[in-house]
């Protein structure tokens, strides 16, 4: 018999498939044929639906297209349709009492019909080789957009929408830091590529065999490498819209580095075929048994460059194993230097833990842009729109989902701290859902910690609510408080007393166990706790259950020899872990100020600012020298709109603080003549000030909205130190006079040589060598406009610099 499972997977397939044989024979005159009985009527067109592979979510639509063309009396058929046309004896039910012996016979109709369909099943899935069935398995398990507060169920229309349906292809561009990997033509200094280019520049270009993708949380790397696995397992890579691309062909690997990192870090570890063969393979017989794994088979297509291996989640490894995760990784994707490895990671773990030999080729996934806006929102809304009528496609329901798109995107355009948030998929996908769950026009919440909060409560409380499921605790927050212990819990790696304890202890099993996941029975254990201080009477398990299954902010990780558990999303766990912080008053700030060093606890800090009035915790970095942060700190609480009198007063007292510690190290380097610091100081201060990482290109927004207090200042220090001989605005002035023109466009090429010669940035048209020993051995004081080099190949927009200054100027 087939699952009930996998008869939801065939929808529109039949819809469409059924409308396109309408439309073919609409001008021929069909042949008649004999009268079918209503049994046969009926039972000709489950089969038909079932043969593609059963109902999906929304496939009652299907259906009913079929029905309605047919003889079938409407009441009977709206009869049917209303009770969903299930598999189970309880499918066929008799109607009324006149009905009963025509559904008992077609009830053993659609049973005989259904087990020779499942016999034929998997008569073809026997007949697939083992390389066939293991792309089905690869293809299963990440088709779906797996989001907080989007899964299937049962008892509700589906809202669930496939990878495909509203994968939106990210842009990337290259590490400006990495050596020998620059574009140095410069109409390319600034192109942004999909990872489909980047694959097929495969075959000329061995450096991009290995690559490696970072971005904060929310920006879709997991997203991207899924897309990959699905495209390839599929084999579409050589069809549609992917076949302009020639990309080679690879069979996929998708390992999640936040579960497997035990394997690899253990006394003996598996080496790469040994991983794929029994762990990645092992998880996936989950989905659908396997036949044991031909000898030598991952091997072979490792060595024969067939393989396509993406580790995704570098950052998920606690951070005493990634040291040891890394030297693993360097030396297995050396190994085979004609397969492809992708790894991704969140900035901060790559940047100070990655300690072995990097791939050979480091990409950013940039923000959206207000197009690939447009299309994930208008594309998310098309699926809710055909979900919620019964999977129908037709334009009254695109018109729908359009208009509904258009009024989102309105509110996104005319608010600047919205745009600013959309430019993350995670949090883009949020507002969508939070728009829809509550009845269209309603305003958006204006930042992002109000807009977790916002979800966190359609979780918690009205979704259940508009379901009509009962939920364990009298109210929202309650629950949320419950959450709250846990996610401080796990930020802490499991020290149950953190306060108390002494921080040495709270970083040693941090550093060992990491703090993202956690075996089921520890975390019942810290429901139990909390659930003690508001209901006793309340079963942690039953909590747990309807964590998992209702509010699906904790959600069960596939992979394990147990249950393990994590928070729907990073961010999610950090924001609650903030919460938690806050109601803890005094003792949560402790902790916090504690916690100021570690890199991976940046979000709950910067999620607590957001909450309380930082000046307190902003002074508090400054006197750890954690300068960086505390301007953070300050730029968010900067942001915050109708702040009151009192705020005000604060935020412009705690400004000098934070400039004077900004622009410290780049005064000393300065003070000190050490150019070659003092140029990587301003490289790392512009950056940062249009929120970006060391490595991330400048945008055209980010040149053209520079803020100009910052670039005046850093501009007024090179000046003062330099006794006028270097700095933007001294670069600016002999820009112009070479031909440059300061209203952001782009200069000729004669133009750019002829500045870049001018400051000595190139020789005869080939650019310098920079680096520490090319400025300590050559004496570059001669050279006006010589410095700040940061920037150049086209990194800092080319004359875009120069007119963003003389905008400031004025």
């Amino acid at each position: 018999m087939i699952s009930r499972f996998s008869s939801y997977q065939f929808i529109l397939s039949v819809y469409n498939a059924d409308n396109a044989i309408a439309l073919s024979t609409m001008t021929q005159e069909p042949e008649p044929k004999p009268k079918l009985s209503i049994e046969e009527q009926i039972t000709d067109i489950v089969l038909k639906t079932i043969k593609t592979g059963g109902i999906a979510g929304g496939g009652i639509g299907a259906v009913w297209q079929l029905f309605i063309v047919s003889d079938i009396p409407k009441a009977i058929a709206s009869a049917v349709i209303g009770a969903g046309i299930s598999y189970g004896a309880a499918l066929l039910q008799p109607i009324h009492e006149g009905n009963k012996k025509r559904s008992k016979d077609l009830g053993e109709s659609l049973n005989q019909g259904i087990e020779q369909l499942g016999e034929n099943v998997t008569a073809s899935w026997r007949s697939l080789g083992f390389t066939e069935k293991y792309l089905k398995c690869q293809e299963w398990d990440c088709h779906e957009d797996n989001v907080v507060g989007m899964r299937e169920e049962d008892d509700l229309p589906v809202n669930s929408p496939l990878l495909r349906e509203v994968f939106v292809p990210l842009e990337l561009s290259a590490d400006s830091l990495t050596r020998d990997y620059e574009f140095r033509d410069r109409t390319e200094a600034c192109e942004q590529l999909q990872i489909w280019q980047l694959l097929e520049r495969v075959r000329e270009d061995n450096r991009l065999r290995q690559i490696a993708i970072r971005a904060w949380g929310g920006y879709g790397k997991s997203t991207l490498l899924k897309h990959l696995a699905y495209i390839y397992s599929r084999q579409e890579y050589c069809k549609g819209s992917y076949k302009k691309y020639k990309v080679p062909t690879l069979i996929p690997f998708l390992l999640i580095l936040g579960g497997c990192w035990k394997e690899i870090t253990k006394e003996n570890p598996p080496n790469l075929p040994e991983l794929l063969t029994d762990y990645h393979i092992g998880r996936l017989t989950k989905i659908k048994p396997l036949d044991p794994v031909p000898n030598n088979w991952a091997l072979n297509i490792l060595r024969r460059g067939d393989a396509l291996v993406m580790f995704d989640g570098f950052d998920e490894v606690p951070p005493a194993e990634r040291a040891k995760l890394s030297n693993w990784l360097s030396d297995e994707m050396r190994q085979y230097p004609e397969s492809v490895f992708i790894l991704t990671s969140r900035p901060t773990a790559y940047t100070e833990d990655y300690i072995a030999k990097r791939p050979t080729a480091s990409f950013w996934i940039q923000d959206f842009n207000p197009e690939q806006r447009k299309q994930f929102v208008e594309q998310w809304y098309l699926c809710q729109e055909r979900y919620a009528r019964g999977g129908r496609n037709t334009p009254d329901v695109e018109a729908k989902a359009k208009e509904k798109a258009q009024k989102l995107l309105e509110q996104i355009d005319a608010r600047p701290e919205l745009k600013d948030l959309a430019g993350n998929a995670l949090l883009l996908n949020m507002m969508a859902r939070f728009h829809r769950d509550n009845k269209q026009g309603a305003e958006l919440p204006q930042r992002k910690v109000e807009l977790y909060q916002g979800i966190c409560e359609l979780q918690l409380g009205r979704r259940a609510s508009a379901r009509g499921v009962f939920l364990v605790l009298n109210s929202i927050n309650q629950r949320q408080e419950v959450l709250q212990f846990v996610a401080l819990e796990m930020m802490c790696g499991g020290t149950k007393s953190f306060v108390e304890q002494d921080l040495s202890i709270i970083l040693e099993d941090f550093e060992k166990e990491g703090f993202k996941q956690i075996p089921k029975d520890e975390l019942l254990d810290y429901i139990k706790t909390a659930l003690q201080k508001i209901d006793p009477d309340v079963s942690a398990q039953e909590f747990l259950k309807q964590s998992e299954d209702v509010s699906e902010l904790l959600v069960k990780k596939d992979g394990y020899t147990h249950d393990v558990y994590q928070f729907a999303h990073l961010s999610f766990q950090e924001f609650l872990a903030a919460c938690e912080l806050v109601w803890l008053r005094e003792e949560g700030e402790k902790l916090l100020y504690k916690c100021l060093s570690i890199s991976a606890w940046q979000d709950v800090i910067l999620f607590y600012g957001a909450m309380v009035n930082p000046t307190k915790l902003i002074q508090e970095a400054l006197n750890q020298k954690h300068n960086d942060l505390a301007y953070l700190i300050y730029k968010q609480f900067e942001k915050r709109l109708n702040l009151s009198i009192p705020d005000q007063k604060a935020l412009e007292k705690v400004k000098r603080s934070v400039t004077k510690s900004r622009y410290l190290k780049l005064e000393e380097n300065l003070k000190s003549k050490k150019w070659y610091e003092a140029d990587q100081e301003t490289q790392r201060l512009l950056i940062t000030s249009v929120g970006k990482d060391l490595g991330q290109l400048f945008s055209d927004k980010d040149l053209k909205e520079f803020p100009c207090d910052e670039l005046l200042a850093i501009n007024h220090l090179w000046i003062e130190y330099s006794n006028g001989l270097y700095g933007f605005s001294v670069q600016k002035d002999i820009y112009v006079e070479c031909g440059g023109i300061l209203d952001f466009s782009l200069p000729s090429s004669e133009t750019w040589d002829k500045f870049c010669d001018r400051v000595a940035w190139k020789n005869e048209g080939k650019w310098v060598e920079y680096d520490k020993a090319f400025l300590a051995k050559n004496n570059l004081m001669c050279v006006k406009g010589y410095l700040p080099m940061s920037g150049k190949d086209g990194r800092r927009g080319d004359g875009d610099f120069f007119a963003r200054i003389a905008a400031c100027e004025q």
